[in-house]
């Protein structure tokens, strides 16, 4: 009798962990993370945590919006995505919660692919495409003790612009940010089909200009543009 009570209760325990997990992967404002370091991210899907191993709520994003956050310390954390073809930023600590999300530029054309990276003390760098008409750029952010900088562009990167029906952020621009702040950050090249480009952002320098490499099979978005610019 005992065994069987037992047994029934790891059925209804098996259950409910299901649930719970089916209820997560429903869920519109998936926390797609960026960032270095297990301490600071986690798996796209999964749920990030403070210093003391407690869950960090999903950021004011729109429904269906695919947030990116980041810890940026043991209680405070960042969240970036798109909205209204702009990027949207919106910090958290533990004590106040998220702030109101606010658009970190507000400039003519379409912002999309935003990717978000932090050292967790303190320091994080969003990246992101950006469109006008045929002419296509990476801009960027840098957030540290006074908030966001003013967005810029990574000098001579061409990113490579997505097509309809490829994956979600496949054309995300992969960040790493180091202990020190330093950042680099690599995208499939609109200059070539089997081309990266890369560049490194340096604390009190900035970005080097973006270089071209090529590779044997780079990411097939879409084929190179023909003819297209980039921002100077």
């Amino acid at each position: 009798m005992r065994q069987a009570t037992w047994v029934a209760a790891l059925v209804l325990l098996g259950a409910a962990l299901g649930g719970c997990r089916d209820a997560s992967l429903d869920h519109d404002n998936t926390a797609v993370l960026g960032g270095t370091g297990q301490a600071d991210a986690a798996p796209p899907g999964a749920t990030l945590t403070d210093a003391r191993g407690e869950p960090i709520p999903a950021p004011p994003a729109p429904a269906g919006a695919r947030a990116r956050m980041v810890r940026t310390a043991g209680d405070a954390a960042l969240a970036v995505w798109i909205a209204g073809m702009h990027v949207m930023a919106s910090t958290w600590t533990r004590a106040a919660g998220w702030t109101l999300p606010q658009p970190l530029e507000r400039i003519y054309g379409e912002s999309s692919d935003v990717q978000l990276a932090s050292n967790g003390q303190g320091q994080a760098m969003a990246v992101w495409q950006h469109r006008v008409g045929n002419i296509h750029s990476l801009r960027f952010s840098r957030y540290g003790p006074d908030g966001w900088s003013l967005p810029d562009v990574v000098p001579g990167a061409l990113p490579r612009p997505d097509v309809a029906g490829t994956p979600p952020d496949q054309g995300a621009p992969q960040l790493q940010m180091d202990t020190q702040g330093q950042v680099v950050a690599r995208w499939a090249s609109g200059f070539q089909a089997n081309a990266m480009q890369s560049a490194r952002y340096t604390p009190g320098a900035g970005w080097t200009r973006a270089t071209t490499e090529a590779v044997a099979s780079a990411p097939s978005a879409s084929p190179a543009p023909q003819g297209p610019s980039s921002a100077p």
